[in-house]
This record gives structure tokens, C-alpha cells and sequence, in this order.
């Protein structure tokens, strides 16, 4: 069996003995501050008899006093307790003197300085969590914004490609992905959610703006979910002449964040392509009020974003 060296055995020995000795100090001076507190009543209740059991309870205040001096060092940065030599044991002893001597007021203080650090902490590890998600959010967005415009710039290269679908079939084959929108997108986990709305509503919108399908014929089917998302994706994909209109109509049926975002997006397409005329900006800042209700960060961060262009414009 192996044993451990000299040295570190004395290194052991010294801490235990230096431990004993803090020890020992917490509980001399806690007892006799406690009972310095009750034969000079500097920190007791009034109207209190001078009994056996009030200074016991006094000693024992006094002694839960000075055990917290350690507590109270680590808060205020202090290395005192870490000191071994003659004048750190008689500062250590001073402060749990006064510590038992004034062992209510200390404990409460001292109380009330965890609990406020408690909260501070839980308030910003909140904070922390939440600022992790948003950029998580914000990465996820910008992830699928760039599958957007390169699936805009292959569009663009590629004008005269057709999907293998035609006439009412593609209508319908667009209504089928519209109308299942809600129900094959909602999943627990919140990137793989995005990833396949995304997805979907790239797709949709491809339909659209390859088949030159007409966005306004679209709107005037019953206008759920999945059309407001087919309808922003084939704006950004393809902006035209009067979109503005039929988004503003999307946006009044949008309720699910991700759609309003991709409403977003599109109405900065629009004003990217000099689209958005003067007479229109009022009508889409309305939408964007309307947008604001229930907007968590991102979408937040968003439609601010949207205002700064559109002021721009103005």
C-alpha cells in the first residue's frame, strides 16, 4: 500500500489544526458576545426578564453569529480566514465578537444579503438562458435565410425550369402542403420545428413562382397558415408589382411567430426591389403593429428591423 509522503501528512495536520483553532474561536466568542449581549442588552428585545433561558438563547444567537463570519468573509472578498498567523486569528476573533454581540441584527443582515444574491443569481441565469436561446433563434433564421436566397438565385438562373406537375394539379398539390403546414410542422424541439416549416415553405413557394402559379388566385382560396407561408416564400423568391397588397392580406390571417417572420422577410424583399410605394408604407406599419402583439425577441428584433427600411423608403 503506498504511503503518502511526510510532507503532505504535516500540510494535512496544519489545516486541521488551523480549522480547530477557527473552530474554537467561532465558539468562545460567539458565547461570550451572546452573553455580553444579554448583561448589556446591545442587541436584545425589549421588556425581556433576565432569566436562565433568555441567556441561553442570547449564547446561542451569539454562537450562530459568529459560525456565519466565515459566510460573511467569502461575500465581502476577505481573506482573513485563510491567514495563520497571531494578528488574523485576533481580526477573525474581532469580527465574531461583534458578530454575537449583535447577533439579531447580523443574522437578519446576513439573511437577507443570501436571499438577494439568490435572486440576483436566479435572475441572471434567466437572463443568461434566455440570451442563449435568441441566439440560438437568430442562428437557426439566419441558417435558413440563406437556403432561401440560394433557392431565390437558382429560381433566377434558371427562369424557364418547370416542376413535373401542371394545370389544377399543381393548385392542388399546393393546397394538400398549405392545409398539412400546421400539422406536419409541429414537432417539440425548436430548431428541427423551424427546419421543417422552412423547408416547407420554401417548397410551396417554389411551386408557386416555377409553375407561375398567381399569388393572388392563391389568396382567394379559404386562407390558412400554410397559405400565408406559401404566399411570403413565393414573394421572396419571386417579388412582383403589387405583392404589398396581398401581403398585407396574408399578414391579417398570420397567427403562428414563424409565419409572421416570413411575412417579414418578404416585405423586405419588396422594399430591397423598390416595390413598396409611398402610398402603401402606412398600410404596412399597421401590419406591423398588429405583428408586435404576442412578438416574442427575435420576432421583436425583426420587425424593428423591418421599420428601419421601410422609414428609409419614407
Amino acid at each position: 500500500m503506498e504511503q503518502k509522503p511526510i510532507y503532505d501528512i504535516f500540510i494535512v495536520m496544519e489545516w486541521d489544526l488551523h480549522l480547530i483553532i477557527l473552530i474554537a474561536v467561532m465558539l468562545v466568542t460567539g458565547m461570550f458576545g451572546g452573553y455580553l449581549n444579554y448583561l448589556n442588552d446591545f442587541d436584545t428585545l425589549e421588556k425581556e426578564e433576565k432569566t436562565g433561558k433568555i441567556r441561553m438563547k442570547y449564547i446561542l444567537l451569539g454562537i450562530g453569529a459568529a459560525f456565519l463570519i466565515p459566510l460573511f468573509l467569502k461575500m465581502i472578498e476577505s481573506n482573513i480566514i485563510s491567514g495563520q498567523d497571531n494578528l488574523d486569528y485576533l481580526i477573525f476573533a474581532g469580527f465574531c465578537l461583534v458578530a454575537a454581540i449583535f447577533s439579531r441584527r447580523f443574522i437578519s443582515s446576513i439573511g437577507d444579503k443570501i436571499l438577494e444574491a439568490a435572486k440576483n443569481a436566479q435572475k441572471v441565469a434567466l437572463e443568461s438562458k434566455i440570451n442563449t436561446e435568441n441566439t440560438q433563434k437568430a442562428l437557426i433564421s439566419a441558417k435558413e435565410r440563406i437556403e432561401d436566397v440560394r433557392l431565390a438565385v437558382d429560381i433566377k438562373t434558371s427562369e424557364s425550369k418547370k416542376l413535373n406537375v401542371s394545370g389544377a394539379q399543381t393548385l392542388e398539390r399546393l393546397k394538400v402542403l398549405a392545409d398539412s403546414f400546421v400539422g406536419r410542422t409541429s414537432v417539440p424541439d425548436y430548431s428541427q420545428r423551424i427546419g421543417l416549416k422552412a423547408a416547407l415553405g420554401r417548397k410551396m413557394g417554389e411551386i408557386i413562382i416555377r409553375n407561375r402559379l398567381s399569388k393572388k388566385e392563391i389568396l382567394q382560396e379559404p386562407i390558412s397558415e400554410g397559405l400565408c407561408v406559401a404566399l411570403a416564400y413565393a414573394v421572396q423568391l419571386g417579388p412582383e408589382s403589387g405583392d404589398v397588397s396581398l401581403l398585407n392580406q396574408a399578414a391579417a390571417h398570420a397567427k403562428q411567430l414563424f409565419t409572421k417572420h416570413a411575412i417579414l422577410i418578404a416585405y423586405d424583399t419588396l422594399a430591397g426591389n423598390n416595390l413598396i410605394f409611398q402610398q402603401e408604407i402606412g398600410e404596412v406599419f399597421r401590419r406591423l403593429e398588429e405583428f408586435k402583439k404576442g412578438a416574442d425577441h427575435p420576432l421583436q428584433l425583426k420587425i424593428a428591423e423591418t421599420e428601419n427600411i421601410l422609414s428609409l423608403l419614407e
